[in-house]
Parts: structure tokens; C-alpha cells; sequence
């Protein structure tokens, strides 16, 4: 890392309508652990909204995922909900309006920006997990829902961050009508739902997707997302359970998704799956290897997020149900393993609840945002030695139940 570069972690704020700014080295100071006073700024993704008894306060926007373009200077927070109305939102966090906040990326570090830039619409429901496309102009955004409903998202959204703009919705294959019910229903099936989103770098360069409707991984050619139009995936590939986050390694050759639960059943899932990607860019059909994570004896550990390290040989894991984090390691044989698992300690006797996981850009921390939906600033975000999954620093009031994280260096 350059001596001059500042460590930052970004942390969606769920049901605190804020994205935290976290100073990662100010964290690391033993005189900050278990404290806020690493958190350099808590800017608001949302409007005011008149509320029921006539005064202002901040729409609901649950922002759930970041994505930040340095050489651009742009960050976007996707907040599931939009911008909708307290007296709108009635408990229920499913099928509200997208959209995305856009802020200056240096003046949200420095603490100067209390408010983004732009609020733009995605013109989809229930947005959730966005990733950086390799031109560095575009954000791709996943539409996990329908309009009104849990279940019916069936599009990717593609966001020029130079324009500040929509260019498109594409639409992903889906069939029959939405769910009406909230799952668990035996009705999910027909709509892919994609929650979290990854790119691999390749020939070609790959969009994959986790359908938590559908129990799959969608692969796309990524020209023909930034393209438009309708374009059939390269692949689908089942899965044990409805899955949620997905990363892809550095080299672009292997992906790996977390199994959370099936929208069918509501069994909660216990995995990890791997995806061989250039067996499929060969065109060939190759199953998913598993490896059961945060968990023994098939006990439900519901994965949420999950991350390569920068040098592709590690991959970390957050487990909701048990709140953990497992770290998986490849073996000569070529198979994956879990190596380590640390048990992650929630607030005052609260469950840890872990969801989004990042790595610094040198391999040495592994980052992991999470907590119970509670009170405001009652998430927090757990600082581990990469290698031994020690914690090193754990930081209070970062949200409401946060979701995902972005680590910046700059």
C-alpha cells in the first residue's frame, strides 16, 4: 500500500437512511476499539418526507450495497427502498421503487458531503447488490424484487457514473407471474430475484448474478448487459439454496457464492458454491463444488456475504445464523476448504448477525459489517486478522442492520 495512501471503509446503513465513513487505521487504534470514534462521517442517502404528525424526517431508503469509482471521484449507495415515505414503508422493506445516490466521492471522505450529489431512480424494485463494470464508467445494480411484492426483480441496471444517468434496464429471462405472498411460498420460483452481482474479468468478461428467487447463478456475457436488449445467458447454474452474495476471483477463472435460504421453503442454507469459469467459457458443463461453512453437521449457518482476497488464494465467509467467518483456503488438489472460523461478538449480548465482508487491498484485514435490526447506530463493523481471524478492532454505530461494505484506499 503507498505510505500516503488513507484506508476507508464505506458501510450501508440498512435502516439508518446514512452510509457510515469509517477511518480503517483510526479503528485499529487500541484507543478506539468498541467505540464510534473511528466513524469520520454518517452522510445521508435520502430526502426529508413529511411525516404522519407533519414535521420532516428522513425518507427510508435502506441502503444496502456501495460502490466507489476513485479515478472518477464518484460513490453510489444503493438504497433498496428509494426514497419512500415513513407512513409508506408500514414495517415491510419489500418491493418499494429503486434507487441509486450518487456523492462526490472526496467530499464524502473528507466528511464535507452531507447529502448526495443526485438521487436517481433506477426504475426497478428493491435494488440490492452493485459492482463496478472494468471500464470504471459503469455500475451494474441488481433488482432483487417486483413492483409492491418480495418476489418478480428480473433486471439489471446499468448506471454511467460520467453522465450520472440510467442507460438501461436489462431484462433477465423470468416466466409466469410473481409470487403475490412473501416467502416462504411455494409460488417462488419463475423470477430470478438477483441480489448480489460480481463481474469476472475474462474472455469474455462474465456478469453473474445470485437469483435468491430462482436458487441460481446467471451468467451473462457482459457486453450484451452494457449493450441492452434481450440477450440469453451463457448459463444458469442451480444451486443447493436461494443464494445472496457472490464475488469472482482476481483472475476472473472462479466464483464463489454464499447459499443463504430457499424462498420455496425457507430452509436455511449451510454453504458455499464454487463455479468453475473457464470450464464455462470453454463451454463446458461443470457442477458447483460446496463446502459447508460456519457450521457442523449440516446445522443452517445462512451465508450471506462473501470475498476473495486480493491474491485469489483465500476466500472469507460470513455466516448470519451463527455468527461467524469462515475462511476457505484451495488445496493442491485443487478443492476448497474451510480452514478457520471465528465466532464474532455482538454489542452488549445482541447476536453478531455478520452480512457484508470486504479485504484490504494488501490481504491483511478482513472486514465485516452486521447486527440485528435494533435501534439507530446499533450495527457495527468487526476489524480480523486476515490470517488468523483474530478480531482487531470492532467499530459501534455504523447502522441499523447493515448490509454490505466497500473498502476505498486513497
Amino acid at each position: 500500500m503507498d505510505a500516503r495512501a488513507r484506508r476507508f471503509a464505506l458501510v450501508s446503513g440498512r435502516w439508518d437512511a446514512c452510509l457510515a465513513v469509517v477511518d480503517i487505521d483510526a479503528a485499529l487504534d487500541p484507543a478506539n476499539h468498541d467505540t464510534d470514534r473511528a466513524v469520520l462521517a454518517r452522510p445521508r442517502v435520502t430526502p426529508d418526507r413529511v411525516g404522519e404528525d407533519g414535521t420532516c424526517v428522513p425518507a427510508v431508503g435502506l441502503p444496502v450495497s456501495v460502490a466507489a469509482v476513485p479515478a472518477l471521484n464518484r460513490l453510489l449507495v444503493v438504497n433498496h427502498a428509494g426514497a419512500t415515505a415513513p407512513q409508506a414503508m408500514d414495517g415491510c422493506p419489500h418491493g418499494h421503487a429503486g434507487a441509486v445516490a450518487l456523492f462526490e466521492l472526496r467530499a464524502t471522505l473528507e466528511g464535507r458531503a452531507t447529502a448526495p450529489a443526485l438521487l436517481l431512480p433506477t426504475g426497478t424494485f428493491g435494488p440490492v447488490g452493485c459492482v463496478v463494470a472494468p471500464d470504471g464508467r459503469h455500475v451494474l445494480v441488481a433488482a432483487g424484487e417486483g413492483a409492491g411484492l418480495e418476489d418478480g426483480g428480473y433486471q439489471i441496471s446499468v448506471i454511467d457514473l460520467e453522465a450520472s444517468a440510467l442507460r438501461h434496464n436489462f431484462e433477465m429471462p423470468h416466466a409466469g407471474s410473481p409470487c403475490p405472498h412473501s416467502s416462504p411460498d411455494a409460488g417462488f420460483g419463475g423470477f430470478p430475484n438477483p441480489a448480489g452481482i460480481a463481474i469476472a474479468r475474462g474472455a469474455p468478461d462474465l456478469v453473474l448474478t445470485a437469483d435468491g428467487g430462482s436458487g441460481t447463478v446467471s451468467v451473462f456475457a457482459l457486453a450484451d448487459v452494457l449493450a441492452g436488449g434481450r440477450h440469453p445467458p451463457l448459463a444458469r447454474v442451480a444451486l443447493p439454496s436461494g443464494p445472496f452474495g457472490i464475488a469472482a476471483s482476481p483472475d476472473g477463472t472462479q466464483a464463489v457464492v454464499a447459499n443463504r435460504e430457499c424462498p420455496r421453503t425457507g430452509a436455511e442454507g449451510n454453504s458455499v458454491s464454487f463455479l468453475d469459469l473457464s470450464a464455462l467459457r470453454r463451454g463446458e458443463a461443470a457442477a458447483p463444488f460446496h463446502v459447508e461453512v460456519g457450521s457442523d453437521s449440516g446445522r443452517p449457518s445462512r451465508p450471506m456475504g462473501v470475498a476473495f482476497a486480493a491474491d485469489g488464494q483465500s476466500v472469507f465467509a460470513a455466516g448470519f445464523r451463527t455468527g461467524t467467518l469462515s475462511r476457505l483456503e484451495r488445496g493442491a488438489d485443487g478443492l476448497w476448504r474451510e480452514v478457520r472460523r471465528a465466532t464474532l461478538e455482538g454489542v452488549d449480548g445482541a447476536a453478531a448477525c455478520p452480512r457484508g465482508v470486504a479485504v484490504t487491498a494488501d490481504g491483511a484485514l478482513v472486514l465485516v459489517a452486521g447486527g440485528p435490526r435494533g435501534a439507530p447506530e446499533s450495527s457495527v463493523l468487526w476489524l480480523l486478522d486476515a490470517m488468523t481471524l483474530a478480531m482487531m478492532a470492532r467499530v459501534r454505530a455504523v447502522g441499523n442492520e447493515s448490509y454490505f461494505l466497500e473498502v476505498v484506499e486513497v
